[in-house]
Order: C-alpha cells, then sequence, then structure tokens
C-alpha cells in the first residue's frame, strides 16, 4: 500500500470519527422534551423543541426506519405535509393531532442546518390512560376508601388499580398508632387486556406483624405519567385474638336515656387515635357503627358520631339504638380483653310523670273512704321501659294497713307499653282506725321514687254519713283540712245521736223525766 493510499484512509477514518462524535454531542443536547407525555383521547400534543434560530430542513418521521417516508417537513420555509394526523408549529416542533394508543413510539427528527450539516434525534411519544377509578380498591371494603375488618377473618388482603396504561406501582404498608408507616411484604401482579394494565398487590392479612388490638394497613398507588401521583385506601385491622372478650360485656351497668336527647357514650381518658364501636345485633354479633384512624380517616353510621376524646355521639336516641355496644382503641393490646362497653335502654317518661291512683282522676293526692279491706289499683301509661310499681303506706312507724296479692297487667302499645298494679290491701287497725295514707311509688328501673298518694278513710257505721261528702283533692294539705272537717262533723253527730237516744228513752218510761227528789214531772 502506497504512502499516499494510507494518508486517505487516515483521513476516512478522522471524517467518520469527526461525524460520529457529532451524532453524540447532538444526542446529548437533544433539542426536544423525550419522552412526551399524551393523555388517551387527547386533542393534539406537540414535542416542546428548542430548534435552531436559522436552518435549511426539518424532517419528521413517525419511526426510525431507514425506508420511512416523513410525515411533515420545513424545506426552505416550505411547509410539506402529507398526513392530517400532523402538522408543525412555526418553531418546527411536531403537532400530533387526536391522540391513541398506536401514537405511542419512537418519533425521529432530522434538522438540517445546512445542506452538508444535519442532526438526529430520536424522541418517544409516551401514551397513558389513568383509570376510571386511581383510588385503589381494597377487596374486603367494597368500593370505599376507608373500612374496618376483623384480622382473624381475612386469610388475605388485595388491592387493585384497573384500565391504566402504563401499570400502576401498588404497595401495601402498615401504620400503628404513633409509629412511622413501614412497608409490608406483598405479592405484585399485572395483566394487560389490550391496551390497558390491571396491577394487583396481595398481602396476608392474618400474618401482618401486629401486636396492637388496632392497626391500619394502607394500599398506596403510583402513577408516575405525566407526573408523580399517589392515591391510597386503607383498611383498620382489628385483631381479634380471643374471643372471650366480647362475652364479658353483658355484666355492665344498663344506662337509660331520654327517647329523643343526644347520648354520648364515653371510651377512654387518653383521647385515642385509632379507635373502633361497635354495636350488638340481633344475632349476637357486634357490628362496627363508627370508626376513626387518625384526623383525616373516619367512618361513621347515619346518627352517630365520634368526638374528639373518642366518645360516640348518639343524635336524637331513639328505640332502633337500644342496645349494647363497645369501644376498641388502639391502647389496648391484642391480647387483653379490657374493652371498654356499656348498654343503652330508651326511656319514654309517662304522661304524667307519676303514677295514677284509680278513683283520683289523675290527682297527685285524693281522699277514697273505703272498707277496712279491699283492693287498690295505680297505673302508668306510655312508658319505656316496663316500669315496677309497688303500693306502700306513707310516713308510719307502725304498719297499719297490708298489702297482698300484686297482679301486673302490662299493655303493650307498639313502642311503648301501659303498666298496671292491683293489690288487695288489709287495714290492721280495725274499724276505728285513723286516716291511712298510702302511695304507689314507681321502683325503677327509672323515676325511681316518683309517686302519688291517697288518703284512706274507713267506711263504719259512724262514718257512713261521709261517703257521700269525700271528694279528691290536689293537694296534701286540703287532705289534711278534709280529713279535720269530716272528724269534727263525725264528733257532731255523735253528739246529736246521744241527744236523739236519751229523748227516746224519756217516752218510752211514759213521757216524764223526774226532778232530783225522785218525783216525775210531766213533760
Amino acid at each position: 500500500m502506497s504512502a499516499c493510499h494510507r494518508h486517505r484512509l487516515k483521513m476516512a477514518f478522522t471524517l467518520l470519527l469527526i461525524a460520529g462524535l457529532q451524532v453524540l454531542n447532538a444526542e446529548a443536547t437533544r433539542p426536544c422534551v423525550s419522552p412526551l407525555y399524551a393523555e388517551y383521547g387527547q386533542i393534539a400534543a406537540t414535542f416542546a423543541c428548542s430548534l435552531p434560530s436559522s436552518y435549511y430542513g426539518i424532517y419528521w418521521y413517525k419511526s426510525p426506519a431507514r425506508n420511512e417516508r416523513s410525515v411533515v417537513s420545513i424545506i426552505d420555509g416550505v411547509v410539506m405535509s402529507g398526513d392530517d394526523k400532523f402538522g408543525i408549529s412555526p418553531s418546527g416542533s411536531l403537532i400530533v393531532r387526536n391522540i391513541t394508543f398506536e401514537d405511542e413510539h419512537l418519533y425521529r427528527l432530522i434538522i438540517l442546518r445546512t445542506r452538508q450539516q444535519s442532526e438526529t434525534h430520536d424522541l418517544r411519544l409516551t401514551v397513558y390512560a389513568y383509570p376510571g377509578n386511581p383510588v385503589p380498591l381494597i377487596d374486603v371494603c367494597g368500593g370505599q376508601d376507608f373500612c374496618f375488618a376483623e384480622r382473624d377473618r381475612i386469610p388475605t388482603l388485595s388491592c387493585k388499580i384497573e384500565g391504566a396504561r402504563p401499570p400502576v406501582s401498588l404497595q401495601w404498608e402498615r401504620q400503628a398508632v404513633g409509629s412511622d408507616p413501614e412497608l409490608v411484604d406483598s405479592l405484585p401482579s399485572t395483566s394487560f387486556t389490550d391496551p390497558l394494565y390491571s396491577t394487583f398487590s396481595h398481602t396476608n392479612g392474618s400474618r401482618v406483624n401486629g401486636t396492637r388490638r388496632l392497626d391500619l394497613l394502607t394500599c398506596v398507588s403510583s402513577i408516575y405519567v405525566p407526573s408523580s401521583e399517589h392515591h391510597q385506601s386503607s383498611v383498620l385491622l382489628e385483631n381479634v385474638l380471643d374471643s372471650q372478650c366480647y362475652q364479658l360485656t353483658g355484666n355492665h351497668e344498663r344506662r337509660h336515656y331520654l327517647i329523643g336527647s343526644d347520648v354520648a357514650l364515653d371510651c377512654s381518658q387518653d383521647s385515642p387515635q385509632f379507635v373502633v364501636w361497635k354495636k350488638r345485633t340481633y344475632g349476637r354479633k357486634f357490628e362496627p357503627i363508627a370508626f376513626r384512624a387518625g384526623g383525616d380517616l373516619e367512618e361513621v353510621g347515619e346518627g352517630f358520631e365520634i368526638s374528639s376524646n373518642g366518645s360516640l355521639i348518639i343524635k336524637s336516641y331513639g328505640v332502633t339504638h337500644e342496645g349494647e355496644y363497645i369501644c376498641i382503641d388502639a391502647s389496648l393490646s391484642s391480647e387483653g380483653c379490657q374493652l371498654h362497653s356499656t348498654r343503652a335502654l330508651a326511656v319514654l317518661p309517662p304522661a304524667h310523670q307519676v303514677p295514677t291512683i284509680a278513683e283520683c282522676e289523675k290527682k297527685l293526692d285524693c281522699i277514697l273512704t273505703r272498707p277496712s279491706s279491699g283492693v287498690l289499683s295505680c297505673y302508668v301509661e306510655g312508658v319505656r321501659p316496663v316500669l315496677l310499681l309497688e303500693w306502700e303506706q306513707v310516713n308510719s312507724t307502725k304498719p297499719s294497713i297490708t298489702f297482698s296479692h300484686h297482679q301486673y297487667t302490662t299493655d303493650n302499645r307498639g313502642e311503648v307499653s301501659d303498666v298496671r298494679l292491683t293489690a288487695s290491701y288489709e287495714l290492721t287497725g280495725g274499724p276505728d282506725a285513723g286516716p291511712i295514707i298510702v302511695a304507689c311509688v314507681i321502683k325503677g328501673p327509672v323515676m325511681t321514687g316518683q309517686q302519688t298518694t291517697a288518703t284512706i278513710v274507713i267506711n263504719s257505721p259512724a262514718h257512713a254519713e261521709l261517703s257521700s261528702d269525700m271528694s279528691c283533692n290536689d293537694t296534701p294539705a286540703s287532705s289534711t283540712i278534709a280529713w279535720a272537717i269530716a272528724a269534727v262533723t263525725s264528733a257532731t253527730s255523735l253528739v246529736l245521736s246521744l241527744i236523739l237516744v236519751g229523748l227516746l228513752i224519756a217516752v218510752r218510761n211514759g213521757g216524764m223525766y223526774r226532778r232530783m227528789d225522785g218525783r216525775p214531772t210531766p213533760l
């Protein structure tokens, strides 16, 4: 090989090296943003390019293939386009119209700075589609983004995002009270139904490491087009390791609340961050009615609220709210059974707040003329729950009346009842006993001590004339006055009776009476 030939080869190699370096430099100083993200169905997407201010020509191709023809170009200031799908901006940027998934591929840009100098750039267009619901769906939540579940009833937990492009990333996290979220082992999977992807993430719910009564598990989705977006759904898990816990609630004191009032059931003194309220159903199973996890996640049933300290607020307490409630807060360990519970029972007071004594016309105090033995009856109307009534003697150190043969009758009228107590009585002081004050008293379970009194006047021969004069009165004072009047009237009648008897004896002895000297004197 001659020296001239070797020189020519050396020059050719140098030119090729320079050309290669120019191409590498052109790629390093790419004039357009790549990839370009466009949403499916978008009217148009434009590559953001910063092209040289002066050039001879710009060519855009649908692919880097060597035999590809340009879809649009500018040559010496003249725009040439062979497809309405594409356009070019005044600055030379490619415009893609009516975005479909078929538009996702590499596009080639060739810039002719001069007739002899060119540079080539391959740019990607990525078409994305947001899922109809960007929030992950947790299988146990029934389409809600926050729910409650019991861990021992869930073998696995699964969340999913359907109908997305490109595939969405899913990850399970666990958070306990007072701690940062930590990753949970999970098994992701992706399926493709052209042109969209569905992503799933599974975790073993029963084996999630948790030592507290409540744990919050969150499924986080990450979408990276066109920018990073994160969405999440959460499930509050209860570690139910000892079913005996829920059997302790039957021993708790019953509490009674007035129908229509707002009721607060206390849970804890510590204002728990995670709290769950449950209510025992007719099937004897506790079902969640309200729960909270932190300040943002809360779910409550209709008519309920959770206060800042974790108490359950029942709005307008009614018969449907009757039952047994239980509160679980996150401060309790999973091994313990220190659960807060309470029973609630609706109360509708009687129309008159006190019992009514038969024959007293619904007055607080009255006078009854009765024989030394008989039957007394009292009742309350429109009450819930059924009240216990009892007959008692009032303000007496020595019992002078006994009650027996108590008979209760209850008439249910929808949500309320009428209660009647009938009892036999017998006076132990005999027919000459003075007036006896008795009372029909409410003995519970609510309004204990409410009573109505009656003064019983014995219907003896000496008092027979009083029967037509006895009447019911409104106050204990009037009862006392009535009794005093009756006593005075009775004493007057007795004196008149003695005088009348004396006159009859005189008449029987011949119509005469004897003077002090023993001689009869004509009348």
